[in-house]
């Protein structure tokens, strides 16, 4: 909990952030008898608008009105709080998105199960009026009793504000009927239509349309086949079936739970054991002593009946295992993987967020469930029922794992664009940049402004912002050139350079006693940081085209600048050209050639060193980065990920250089540097944003990582899952 979260919610106390996304923060939450409940409340800006709160009140009516055995309640809400707020129960399971993304795709048999009750859950949710309108595998829970279908109902509460794109749909574009998608009449098909994506994803792992962006994934909804390979059969046939285009021709729930039980062939009745989460590990529901943190008699630590086991740091989701008689739904690697961490699915919440910390997070925040006689259940999730993304925008389930934000700062400015993204030394401030000319001052752990630097030409964009080695002093530049030094303590500025000297990119070297600009005319300049004479160059490089990157080694002997000469009427001349800082011409414009230079065949548009200064990691615009030898200029691999459909214009080493994170089409890619593959998505929604992650920075320890969400003005904050302990 921040200094900015409210202590409670009407009669119930809040404990604990478990997400957080477009339209409201979800937290663990306790009743006046101190029971465990999920409680959303919603941004102040939906808050605000009169059309979503009659929605809103519609909609949670018409859930409440929805009784089942695989669906999860409403057990209170006020609608007309300052910021309403839902509460739900409290469920244990992970969600089918991060069943599959840990553990592979499940067996025939239990696929089937799975649907089965999938298409049970509809039943009930249509009986009484409601259609879901957003079924995905993140809002499809994994419990003890069976899959539990959640975020029904709902997905129209946003339609009809003013925070929602005019003509938008809110709903997930991989999973939405083609009638959805035209804006017809959406029926009780759409929701069957749905369950046939799921199918498919169950069994195989992949999206029946596929994956990139919106309008791709459209495109193919509307006008070819799914996508079925490897999807076996019978399960591809009823898939098939519910995926047929004219909603008249898709079968009833009624008719997919007759088809499953027909198909499965160790019967129905057996296969919900197949689809939870068996306890592995050594950490089965050994109940704490008496007063220690996470026992019964401690205040504030869950009840015995909603505890369970916290997983070992890092570790995945059990996988849904069979029961002896019935094919192993995984490989046996895989099922005795250790559980995981609470997973708050939703519209509009990440069906990974991150394990709290246990060595800076007290045990008493985190629910526990006891270990009994049987199958049961070590991940404990908030089921609550979703509110959607603010963004009507978000792209399919992804294929790795998804990993939620624990924090946001924001709004960053007024408009829809915003550059500049930068944490201090210390990790206790970040900057952020805006298309209004100004860098604001964040308190990352109180979540709110410090202060606010304006900098020459007001109105223009900023490009870049960074700190000195000592946090001592904030450069930043604009779109027109200008660069400006701040003194952080003094909160005034000490240095100015115009736009023929200054330049849009900016780095300071490991001492900070040097500084580098670039230039749109392809000018790289070595500075003096505490320099008297302002405006007097060191050292003059050519970079003979646009500079879009400027970089230090972390032993401070080489600068490397980057170019994209894209726009040239001649043969472009992309380059990343490698300077001897150390053994520079004494004449500022007297410099040789680089040391080594690089020639990609695609303009440059990001780089950065690898902290063992081995490497040099370059974005371009055909979406793949690529590794060079920091000595020679070799090339040493490429990375390559169909996520990253557009151009890697930013990118970051984490500390220990065993992570380099990018931005792609829905979130921020982290990738594993020594097996140069992606392992997972830091997203800011359960299935992110398209192209809006503009920039990724580490902090100096690594143990956060901050993202500049464009769309949304909004700095998403994760903890870093792979850092080093």
């Amino acid at each position: 909990m921040g200094a900015a979260d409210p202590a409670t919610a009407g009669k119930y106390r809040l404990e604990a952030v478990l997400g957080a996304g477009g339209m409201g923060r979800v937290y663990l939450a306790r009743t006046p008898a101190g029971s465990a409940v999920a409680v959303k409340v919603v941004h102040r800006e939906y808050a605000g608008d009169a059309s979503f709160r009659k929605r809103f009140e519609q909609e949670v009516a018409a859930a409440r009105r929805v009784q089942g055995l695989y669906t999860v309640p409403v057990v209170d809400a006020d609608l007309r709080a300052e910021e309403p707020w839902l509460a739900t129960a409290y469920v244990p399971g992970p969600s089918l998105q991060h069943a599959v993304a840990e553990s592979g795709p499940l067996s025939a048999d239990a696929a089937l199960g799975l649907v089965a009750r999938v298409a049970e859950a509809l039943q009930s949710i249509h009986a009484a009026d409601v259609i879901h309108r957003d079924l995905k595998p993140s809002n499809i829970i994994l419990t003890a009793e069976g899959p539990k279908v959640i975020d029904f109902g709902i997905a129209r509460a946003a339609d009809v504000t003013a925070v929602t794109a005019t003509g938008m749909r809110t709903g997930t574009p991989a999973y939405m009927a083609p009638e959805y998608i035209r804006g017809q009449d959406v029926t009780e098909a759409g929701d069957v239509f749905a369950l046939g994506v799921i199918a498919g994803f169950a069994a195989t792992g992949r999206l029946a349309f596929g994956g990139g962006s919106d309008h791709s994934v459209i495109y193919r909804i509307l006008e070819q086949d799914p996508d079925l390979d490897g999807c076996p059969e019978p399960l591809r046939a009823i898939a098939a079936h519910c995926l047929e285009k004219d909603p008249a021709r898709r079968p009833t729930p009624a008719q997919v739970i007759e088809r499953c039980g027909r198909a499965d062939t160790t019967g129905i009745a057996d296969a919900h054991t197949r689809t939870v989460v068996s306890p592995a590990g050594p950490e089965r529901g050994t109940p704490g002593a008496r007063g220690a943190p996470g026992s019964p008699n401690t205040p504030g630590s869950p009840d015995d009946e909603t505890r369970t086991s916290l997983p070992p740091r890092g570790s995945g989701p059990a996988a849904p295992v069979p029961p002896p008689s019935a094919p192993a739904a995984h490989d046996p690697a895989r099922a005795a993987a250790p559980s995981g961490p609470a997973t708050p699915p939703g519209a509009d919440t990440s069906p990974n967020p991150p394990v709290p910390d246990p060595l800076t997070t007290p045990a008493p925040g985190l629910p526990v469930l006891l270990s009994g006689v049987g199958i049961l259940v070590l991940a404990v999730v908030l089921i609550a029922v979703y509110l959607p993304g603010s963004s009507p925008d978000r792209g399919p389930s992804l294929p790795y794992r998804s990993i939620g934000p624990t924090a946001s700062l924001g709004p960053t400015g007024r408009a829809r664009t915003a550059e500049g993204l930068a944490f201090s030394p210390d990790g206790k401030t970040l900057a952020t940049g805006n298309s209004e000319g100004k860098v604001r001052l964040w308190d990352v752990a109180g979540r709110k402004p410090r202060t606010t630097f304006t900098g020459p030409d007001s109105g223009f964009q900023t490009r870049e912002v960074t700190f000195s080695p000592d946090g001592k002093t904030l450069a930043a530049t604009n779109m027109t050139g200008w660069l400006a030094m701040w003194d952080v303590a003094k909160h005034r500025q000490i240095r100015l350079l115009d736009g023929v000297n200054g330049g849009e990119r900016v780095a300071f070297s490991p001492d900070g006693k040097l500084f580098s600009t670039g230039t749109q005319a392809g000018s790289v300049f070595l500075w003096d940081t505490n320099s008297r004479k302002k405006d007097e160059i060191l050292a003059y490089y050519d970079q003979e085209a646009k500079v879009t990157g400027v970089a230090f080694s972390p032993d401070g002997r080489t600068l490397a600048s980057a170019s994209d000469d894209s726009d040239s009427n001649i043969t472009p001349e992309h380059s990343v050209r490698l300077w001897d800082v150390a053994h520079r011409d004494p004449e500022p414009y007297g410099q040789g050639d680089p040391r080594v230079t690089i020639s990609p065949a695609q303009g440059v548009l990001s780089l950065a060193f690898s902290p063992d200064d081995r490497t040099i990691a370059t974005g371009s615009y055909d979406g793949k980065v690529r590794l060079w030898d920091a000595k020679t200029g070799h090339q040493r691999a490429t990375l390559s990920d169909s996520l990253v459909a557009s151009e890697v214009n930013h990118l970051a080493f984490s500390p220990d250089g065993k992570t380099l994170a990018t931005p792609s089409e829905y979130g921020l890619l982290l990738w594993n540097v020594a097996t140069r593959k992606p392992r997972a998505i830091l997203s800011s929604s359960a299935e992110g944003a398209a192209n809006v992650m503009q920039e990724v920075v580490f902090s100096k320890d690594g143990r956060l990582i901050a993202g500049n969400d464009s769309e949304h003005r909004r700095v998403y904050l994760w903890k870093n899952p792979y850092r080093a302990r």
